[in-house]
């Protein structure tokens, strides 16, 4: 009996290591046709999918990431936002939109619909036995993507999606989440202090996750590891990128 949606998304783990099988052109198409299908802010449609076929171009982006499955992968796609298709209307009807799509509203709506539409690619890959893993790397150095690419204004690199049949090697389980009653807010939102108490404990379980998926060599809460990463700012240069793409004018 086929697995329904919900059971799917309770299997969800990233993938990092996959056989040397590339995606058929079909496979590819109906992936994305499966993203174009996402729910979009007022039918804006304000993304692109960039499917990378060249290994030049991988090897190229593999320099940007740091890591190896951006070229090692059944097939790469790299999500952006996309008003490039909005500034032609509007150059050609000599319209005011750019008071739109240069917005933070605009830069919001168009990050919505890349997610939308990725998590869509993701979810429909999953339900075809591949295996996916996110890339926000590609942000390490957004202006060489750019480049790489030959992304024109209004069109803003925002994360990269390697996808492929799962190696054998790739062992693992799903990473536990943050308890239900911690995310979910009834009405209104709940700030008391149980919300600590709630971390500690998923402290401890995501400990004892790691201890057990490393056989030990690997002890650290999910706070700890936070922590770590948000006491340093990363990619401090991504509003200057974002200008010089044209977005966050307005």
């Amino acid at each position: 009996m086929k697995q329904s949606v919900y059971d799917l998304t309770q299997q969800h783990r990233s993938i990092r290591q996959f056989k040397d099988e590339p995606l058929s052109k079909e496979t590819v198409q109906k992936l994305v046709e499966a993203g174009q299908m996402a729910s979009t802010s007022s039918y804006v449609q304000a993304y692109s999918i960039i499917g990378i076929t060249d290994p030049e171009i991988k090897k190229a982006l593999k320099e940007i990431s740091g890591q190896q499955h951006v070229v090692d992968n059944g097939y790469l796609f790299v999500y952006v936002i996309d008003y490039y298709r909005h500034s032609l209307i509007n150059k050609e009807t000599n319209g005011n939109m750019e008071t739109s799509f240069e917005s933070a509203e605009g830069l919001l709506v168009g990050t919505i619909d890349v997610a939308l539409a990725a998590q869509n690619v993701a979810l429909t890959a999953e339900d075809m036995g591949l295996g996916i893993v996110f890339l926000g790397s590609l942000r390490n150095d957004v202006g060489r993507v750019s480049e790489i690419l030959d992304l024109p204004e209004h069109v803003f690199p925002l994360f990269g999606m390697a996808v492929g049949v799962p190696s054998d090697d790739e062992q693992g389980s799903p990473k536990q989440r943050l308890p239900f009653e911690h995310v979910f807010h009834e009405n209104q939102y709940n700030s008391d202090k149980e919300q600590l108490e709630q971390i500690k404990q998923y402290d401890n379980d995501i400990k004892d996750y790691y201890e057990q998926r490393s056989n030990g060599k690997r002890s650290e809460s999910w706070s700890e590891q936070i922590r770590k990463m948000m006491s340093q700012k990363t990619r401090p240069d991504i509003l200057e990128k974002l200008n010089i793409k044209g977005f966050m004018k307005k």
